[in-house]
């Protein structure tokens, strides 16, 4: 989304706005008549006031913070406190204009009584019946004006809490330490902000409610007690017996409410994990079973969520008068309470130690790091140090290599310097600039030139300069839009090697004096010393995906019963799982993780009471005004007119409001997106210290996504003050009528009657049009969740009729005939017509230069992309004809990037609980883990965190090797399984593989060339084409040979590289 600078984009005329235009919202006049005019876009819509921006709003929230720490620096500072000082005047304010509405309502029912009695023959003065009826209109108008002021500045300090709650967990998660990131996961942290945050945003609406519902009533006693003397006393019992009531109700409901937020954030958590990863789960033929552990934890949910909605219903029931505010208000404050404490929770996590600052005593341009008697563990009361008495020192203009076995902590070291892991003793000093390349490449969404460029400024000429080290131009070339095409999020739709040098290129151009890289493939450790020609991906396109934000389904056609949330639910996590990979290459992943949290949760508490109410508040309106009408027949001569300019005015808001509602919605995807992105590249963020411009674009979306709502709300209140003006002048006319017709007319009790429904005509009128704005708001997100159930599914995951015998593949011969594909129908072949045979038993070597369809090729296999023609044959059988289940669980695989899961290390290696413990300790040995397992001092138990971030990318990778060695498949492809592990390691790696699988297909992407030299065969792809195929022997003997040349090029690398 574009962010126009302050300069290009106009402010809301609110900021501008005179008395009279802000008391009567004359100042959305101008939107709401561009919105009947054309289809509001994101550039017609207002910034909004300097004051109200995210950026300002979280300093002042900073500023409390901070004077709470000074005046008690041993106690914690406390958020409710914090935000109530931030915005005391404008309660105060607001307060004032509820204590004005609560005054101008109470007047009702003494007028009515004035005018009973004028009714009755007893007047004061001449005119009094007229000046009491134009007195109704005053005090109606009047009693608007206050409310619309009240709940318009409430909703405009809710988007403000709003605004700085998610500007504050932004900045916190950029700083979490690694012991914080174990205890809350991203998909928690995602809960924090798409739910906890807006559902706080929502409570100021409901901060004077508590006070001016026992104001109200006190008034409306004292008015009875007035009428009906002693009798009062009977209705104050009732009111102390309902609020007794009450209490137990709403103290069961607050139990209710805290079992929901837990198990909602565990159904996230999971939720977020599995679509992270739903490759790793398709290749693994998982999905079934981690779709059937967040349908486990819905339906726990789906029983407390049905518990909270039936206590709601049974305040609504038992208390169908003004006194059911109470029990509403008491939950909606216990409701508060749960997502204040969420987000305390959250504010309380550790962050990082601060960046080690202290530079040494050199020359002012030295480039040094200094490392003495130091130990380091990531976790923080862990006894015994991740690295204990590091001794290390690096001179400028020296290249230092870390070696070291698996899991020995080369990664911790570089992550230490880089100030990540927790120091416990001794001393590090860093002088001089960091550029990091991590080992797992973080793209992010945008162009080519966005990622390379990491917020530095353009220097044309360096910049050419690096594409051409980076062996970059010629994958630009292919491009139709070169550096300026947009790549998917984590960059999924480029190959493994362009996404490492991407990556290289960008922090290169970083300009750091020294570099600490931590590569990840062989592509980046020949990233400066050759230069090669490299074929470009034809993968890489303009990401347009079919499920736009902009949806155009009628709202009717949606509204389905509560019952049918359940259903929704478990619709949309079936669309979700059975996508293909193609949807999650196209769509970012914060805009699916909008869809299961907050849009999903919206549906939940908000969608079935809207409904009701909006149902219950348009009768009751229409009953109000048919009793008018019967009293006195001649209000319709007024009523028709205004009802007609309700609908008008109604009609005219719409126009706009839709439009609004929204663009609130897509805005809000952008947040979540922008946070799911940088929580995944943390780590990068810091090294390069580009904290502050991502939380400076955090702010600019925050504030481009409120702009919408704060407009939105104010046309809401636009539209309700006019209707009620409507409704005051129809209340006024009735009065009038009676005033103007003959005496003896009606009799007292038919006035009294009427009058009273009339003046209630104004409540149920607005309740309606509020209920029916809330639904239609609403509305929306069931329309994108609905647009999410309808996602175009892969191929079946069983299919009865042809499903292969139980003992298939026993040889894993592999036959590819004519194999043509491409990602994207009407986009250009990324395989092109690869014909080939791999024999049962035979060890298979795949290489080729990065980009040339290598990955591709075995995505072809496990059929996480259709051919577009050619078929490819498993032992006689067309992979194509049966399910996607039965192929890919009878296949097994090493993928390019290892992945684990939160739980225990048995749950990473048999998370469908198939094997015993001694298969999988025996396969723990074959894959050299059983001596971290025993420093984890867990066995099988010991813990897994969120993506595995408590072990090594080695280790992670040995998980793999263990998960293979468990399936035992005929078949086994390794995926560039080496890139992550050294020498030594992949020694062993390929030792184990050969004897394990020594009767078995092994299919190996090639990394390093010598895993392949003892291949049976080797297939050499360039630009999606088949250039050879053969054993290894043969290839060498050839001149032209591009696999001679790729082990020439490697040679020539390796010995350059080694010490002089």
């Amino acid at each position: 989304m574009k962010l126009e600078s302050d300069s290009a984009a106009v402010v809301t005329p609110f900021a501008k706005a005179g008395i009279f235009s802000r008391m009567t919202f004359w100042w959305v006049n101008p939107l709401m008549k561009r919105g009947r005019e054309k289809n509001l876009e994101d550039e017609d819509i207002p910034k909004l006031r300097e004051t109200d921006r995210a950026e300002n709003c979280h300093l002042l929230f900073l500023e409390q913070l901070s004077k709470q720490q000074k005046s008690g620096p041993s106690s914690r500072p406390s958020i409710r406190k914090a935000l109530i000082l931030c915005y005391w005047k404008e309660i105060f304010l607001t307060g004032c204009f509820a204590l004005l509405n609560i005054l101008a309502l109470c007047a009702g029912p003494v007028l009515l009584n004035a005018f009973i009695l004028v009714a009755e023959g007893k007047k004061s003065f001449k005119y009094e019946g007229h000046v009491l009826a134009i007195s109704f209109f005053f005090s109606k108008s009047i009693a608007s004006i206050s409310q619309r002021q009240w709940y318009f500045r409430c909703r405009l300090i809710g988007l403000k809490v709003r605004s700085l709650l998610i500007a504050a967990i932004y900045k916190k998660q950029l700083r979490l330490s690694n012991s914080a990131r174990m205890v809350h996961s991203g998909g928690e942290i995602m809960n924090y902000v798409t739910v906890d945050a807006y559902r706080m945003g929502e409570f100021p609406f409901w901060f004077h409610q508590i006070w001016t519902t026992g104001l109200q009533l006190l008034i409306a006693l004292a008015i009875v007690f007035h009428a009906v003397r002693l009798a009062t006393i009977a209705a104050v019992a009732a009111i102390i017996l309902t609020v007794l009531c009450s209490i137990p109700l709403a103290k069961l409901q607050h139990k209710f409410q805290s079992k929901l937020i837990a198990v909602q954030d565990e159904r996230l958590k999971a939720s977020s994990e599995a679509l992270v990863n739903m490759k790793i789960l398709k290749l693994y033929a998982w999905e079934n079973h981690f779709k059937n552990v967040i349908e486990n934890l819905r339906k726990v949910e789906y029983r407390w969520l049905s518990g909270v909605q039936l206590e709601k219903a049974y305040h609504s029931l038992l208390f169908w008068i003004q006194l059911h505010l109470f029990p509403m208000l008491l939950g909606c404050s216990f409701k508060r309470r749960l997502h204040l404490h969420a987000l305390q929770n959250s504010w309380r996590l550790q962050s990082c130690r601060e960046k080690y600052s202290a530079k040494l005593q050199r020359e002012r341009d030295s480039n040094s790091i200094s490392i003495k008697s130091a130990d380091f563990t990531w976790e923080d009361k862990s006894s015994n140090p991740t690295l204990r008495n590091i001794n290390l020192e690096v001179r400028a203009g020296e290249k230092v290599a870390i070696c070291g076995e698996v899991g020995s902590g080369k990664s911790t070291l570089l992550s230490a310097i880089l100030g990540e892991v927790p120091k416990i003793q001794g001393s590090i000093k860093i002088s001089g600039k960091i550029s990091y390349v991590s080992q797992i490449a973080w793209i992010q969404n945008g162009t080519i030139q966005e990622n390379i460029l990491f917020g530095s400024a353009m220097d044309s000429e360096r910049y050419g300069e690096i594409l051409e080290k980076c062996s970059l131009v010629k994958d630009l070339e292919l491009l139709p839009y070169g550096d300026l095409t947009e790549i998917g999020e984590r960059g999924v739709n480029l190959s493994g090697g362009q996404k490492q040098r991407l990556m290289s290129d960008g922090k290169i151009l970083q300009e750091g004096p020294y570099h600490r890289l931590l590569a990840s493939s062989k592509e980046f450790q020949d990233l400066v010393n050759a230069h090669k020609e490299t074929a470009g991906s034809e993968r890489l396109a303009l990401l347009n995906s079919s499920h736009s934000d902009r949806c155009g389904t009628s709202s009717r056609e949606m509204r389905k019963n509560y019952e049918e949330k359940q259903c929704k639910a478990l619709k949309l996590l079936n669309s979700l799982f059975h996508a293909p990979m193609s949807f999650y290459d196209s769509t970012p992943l914060g805009r699916i993780l909008s869809r299961v949290s907050s849009d999903l949760s919206t549906i939940d508490l908000d969608v079935p009471f809207g409904l009701i109410f909006t149902v219950s508040s348009t009768i009751n309106a229409c009953s109000s005004l048919l009793v008018l009408a019967v009293v006195t027949w001649q209000v319709l001569i007024v009523s028709i007119p205004m009802i007609f300019l309700s609908v008008r005015l109604q009609r005219y808001y719409f126009a706009s409001a839709k439009e609004l509602m929204r663009i609130n919605a897509t805005t809000k995807s952008s947040v979540a997106n922008h946070l799911a992105e940088s929580l995944a590249g943390a780590m990068t963020i810091r090294a390069f210290q580009k904290e502050d411009r991502f939380f400076s674009k955090s702010l600019d979306l925050i504030d481009t996504n409120a702009s919408p709502f704060f407009h939105s709300f104010a046309a809401n209140e636009w539209l309700i003050q006019w209707i009620e003006i409507v409704s005051a002048t129809v209340l006024s006319s009735a009065a009038l009528c009676m005033v103007l017709l003959p005496p003896r007319t009606f009799s007292s009790g038919f006035i009294g009657m009427a009058l009273s429904y009339g003046l209630s005509l104004n409540n149920n009128l607005v309740r309606s049009i509020q209920k029916q704005c809330g639904i239609a708001n609403s509305i929306i997100s069931v329309e994108r969740l609905n647009q999410y159930m309808h996602i175009p599914s892969e191929a079946p995951q069983i299919i009865e009729e042809s499903r292969p015998s139980t003992d298939w593949p026993a040889v894993g011969k592999v036959e590819v005939e004519d194999l043509q594909v491409r990602y994207r129908p009407n986009t250009p072949l990324v395989l092109c017509g690869i014909s080939c045979t791999f024999e049962g038993g035979h060890k298979i070597g795949i290489v080729g230069r990065t980009g040339s369809g290598k990955t591709t090729l075995i995505g072809a296999l496990f059929r996480l992309v259709e051919p577009a023609a050619g078929k490819i044959t498993v032992d006689g059988i067309d992979i194509s004809t049966i399910g996607l289940h039965d192929l890919r669980s009878r296949l097994g695989i090493i993928p390019q990037d290892p992945t684990l899961f939160n739980g225990t290390v048995r749950y990473n290696l048999d998370p469908l609980s198939q094997y015993s413990d001694q298969e999988i300790w025996e396969v723990i040995g074959k894959s050299q883990l059983q001596e971290a397992l025993q420093e984890k001092g867990k066995g099988l138990e010991s813990l897994v965190v969120g993506d595995g971030s408590n072990w090594s990318v080695g280790q992670r990778q040995l998980f793999c090797l263990g998960r293979v060695l468990l399936r035992r498949s005929r078949i086994l492809v390794l995926d560039e399984a080496t890139a992550s592990i050294d020498n030594a390691t992949d020694m062993i790696l390929q030792k184990t593989i050969r004897s394990e699988f020594a009767d078995r297909t092994v299919i190996i992407v090639a990394h390093r060339i010598p895993t392949v030299m003892d291949c049976n065969m080797v297939l050499a792809i360039s630009d999606g084409k088949l250039v050879e195929y053969d054993t290894p022997t043969t290839l060498m003997k050839r001149e032209d040979s591009l696999f001679g040349q790729l082990v020439k090029e490697y040679w020539s690398h390796s010995h350059s590289t080694e010490p002089h």
